[in-house]
């Protein structure tokens, strides 16, 4: 498994992050599905994929271990994970807001 670098979204983009912003990004739209969640401080939860796919965090922070090394993200931050299973856990001080985008091509 490999990842691309997390990026920061105001590096890359002038706009405030949204989901409305990210779908702005990701288009056309009918080449992306998206999927949206929220978890609450301290939660932990299982990201499943069969493709590689884009995890932007619209608010709040998590983590997951890729190949033995630790991933966070924070509020503002993304990146492209590949296919697979992932254990996450919301950190920080506030509940998490993700916006998960898939190319459909």
């Amino acid at each position: 498994m490999t990842i691309n670098l997390k990026q920061n979204w105001s590096e890359k983009y002038t706009s405030t992050i949204s989901e409305e912003a990210i779908r702005a990004v990701n288009t056309p739209a009918e080449n992306f599905k998206f999927y949206a969640n929220a978890y609450e401080l301290g939660q932990q939860f299982a990201i499943k994929a069969g493709h590689n796919f884009t995890l932007y965090v619209i608010s709040g922070a998590c983590k997951t271990s890729i190949d033995g090394k630790e991933l966070r993200l924070n509020t503002a931050e993304f990146a492209t994970i590949a296919a697979g299973s992932y254990a996450f856990e919301a950190i920080g001080t506030q509940d998490l807001q993700l916006l998960k985008v898939f190319s459909s091509i």
